[in-house]
């Protein structure tokens, strides 16, 4: 991997000075046109040529029950400080804290332009950074699906969970048909909702339930879990998506997303301590979070005696499996200076099902030491 020279890119190779923005007076379906039109997902909103703050549309989907008519200013985010010299490792690091995908760049007190996750992925292919590196050992393995049959609003609360901008979509057998995005269904949510004026259904909602088959985008684009992920990336950038789909027998068996690419470039920045990404716990109180990081702060003592640890990204998923008891569900992406790793489990308890994650990554992290050894001795026996 060419590590140095994408280390070494600053913001302002790579950001967009043709600035799509908004302004405080402008309301939400004039957003939500401008995003549609341009494709992004994040709209820088100025008074007097100072930026002011960001709108989202992961904040829009959250607050999908605005009427469109509601001004901008509702809905404003302060971003996360970047200027034109700020290193592209610290850029993609700020950018996963903040949850952005998009973040404004400041100049002074002018706005000069936009970094974006599609700016890192087209960084990354023309740095070659990634060459060599097989998608199997990249991919998030066992992509979380959606079925052709679910509702629009289950995809929705899929592609929030994990941060992501779009899932696969599978039929009964489980295989690929298509994938959805948020930029599939913004349409569905731009509309006014209108109640009925007359006769006995007067004063009543009727809610439309909308199937995913109906939006998704078909064929997706793919590649094999043997192919190099600089495919990946190129496939990625020249077709302004977000997420590549593996696949095995028309079987979807992982998938390479931008917040991969970010996350593999964040890890390229030297730092002292452990990045670490959580999501999927918005709505959870901030005791949580302090205990989360308690866990894996003591777990990461016996991990840090093994491997130079680089990034972790834990996402939860909450569900109800039966009664009202909430079952979690946690997924992490653990990245080394030499390998990546991921594990999966499910608990009814919270901090269980964390001190369970980082047990199996612990167990990998050994196993994979202990094949080394193993191939160095078979290596020393037949020399």
């Amino acid at each position: 991997m060419k590590r140095n020279k994408v280390q070494d890119l600053r913001v302002s190779d790579f950001m967009s000075t043709n600035l799509v923005t908004a302004s405080r007076d402008d309301t939400l379906g004039d957003v939500l046109g401008k995003m549609k039109s341009n494709d992004i997902h994040e709209l820088p909103v100025i008074e007097r040529k100072k930026l002011v703050g960001v709108v989202t549309m992961r904040e829009l989907m959250r607050r999908r029950n605005l009427p469109p008519a509601t001004k901008v200013s509702t809905v404003l985010e302060n971003p996360p400080e970047i200027t034109p010299e700020t290193p592209l490792p610290e850029a993609a690091e700020k950018m996963i804290s903040a949850g952005f995908r998009a973040i404004p760049v400041i100049k002074g007190k002018a706005l000069v332009g936009i970094i974006s996750r599609s700016d890192i992925v087209r960084a990354l292919v023309e740095t070659r950074a990634l060459e060599g590196v097989v998608v199997r050992d990249f991919m998030t393995p066992n992509p979380q699906c959606v079925a052709e049959d679910d509702t629009v609003e289950h995809a929705v609360q899929i592609i929030r969970s994990l941060a992501e901008r779009s899932v696969p979509v599978v039929d009964k057998r489980r295989h690929l048909k298509g994938v959805v995005g948020l930029k599939d269904v913004v349409d569905l949510f731009a509309r006014p909702k209108v109640r009925e004026q007359y006769g006995d259904r007067a004063g009543r909602e009727e809610k439309v339930v909308i199937e995913v088959g109906s939006v998704m985008r078909y064929p997706p684009l793919t590649v094999g879990p043997d192919a190099d992920v600089h495919r990946a990336v190129e496939l990625m950038a020249k077709h302004h998506i977000s997420s590549i789909i593996v696949t095995e027998e028309d079987e979807p068996v992982g998938i390479i997303t931008s917040q991969d690419v970010m996350q593999f470039l964040a890890g390229l920045r030297e730092r002292e301590q452990l990045f670490v990404e959580i999501g999927g716990l918005e709505d959870e109180p901030k005791d949580t979070y302090d205990e989360i990081y308690a866990v894996i702060q003591k777990e990461m003592r016996r991990i840090g005696s093994l491997v130079q640890p680089r990034t972790l990204t834990i996402h939860f998923q909450k569900y109800k499996p039966e009664g009202d008891r909430w079952k979690y569900s946690i997924r992490a992406r653990f990245t080394t200076s030499h390998r990546i790793y991921y594990a999966h489990e499910f608990d009814w308890d919270l901090r269980v099902a964390l001190t369970k994650l980082l047990e199996t990554l612990y167990k990998r992290i050994v196993k994979e030491k202990e094949r080394k050894v193993t191939e160095r001795k078979r290596h020393h026996r037949s020399t």
